[in-house]
């Protein structure tokens, strides 16, 4: 059990279902049913897979948050694929608990660091990440939409 900001819960392996249990996430934070869907879908393909897990943060019988990791072979990276906390319990150290598990996945992979892809006008997240040592890689315009350009933070391991 994590305590932080005395929200306690607990990081767990994506268990086959558990895509279920993102979507109210997803819909409280206001994500169109095509992108909900997508991550539905995502979740199980990241969660089978060899090189990329999905972590849940679980608050008693509710999924609160979760992270999906993806190592990548071709540069020894890895990426974060998703991450996402309930509304009403953001700034509680969830999202910080998920990332730090996600890299800890990498770490046991051997990947030399790990990115993360985000829009530019995500100015809360864009600070989240700063503070946990990533630093911007570089910008992606149009990455998102046409009107919606993308950053990228890096965290290299030493």
């Amino acid at each position: 059990m994590t305590d932080h900001n005395h929200i306690q819960f607990e990081i767990a392996l994506f268990q086959e279902g558990d895509q279920n249990k993102i979507r109210p996430i997803l819909e409280q934070i206001g994500w169109a049913e095509a992108y909900i869907t997508a991550f539905e879908k995502a979740a199980i393909t990241f969660a089978e897979g060899k090189d990329s897990a999905v972590y849940l943060a679980n608050q008693a019988e509710r999924c609160i948050g979760f992270v999906f990791v993806e190592c990548h072979s071709w540069n020894n990276l890895a990426q974060l694929q998703g991450l996402a906390v309930h509304p009403e319990v953001q700034r509680s150290g969830t999202a910080t608990a998920l990332v730090v598990k996600a890299e800890v996945f990498a770490h046991s992979r051997e990947m030399r660091g790990i990115y993360v892809d985000t829009p530019i006008n995500n100015s809360g997240g864009r600070c989240f990440y700063e503070a946990l040592g990533y630093q911007l890689g570089y910008l992606m315009p149009r990455y998102y939409e046409a009107n919606l350009d993308g950053v990228t933070y890096q965290k290299f391991f030493e």
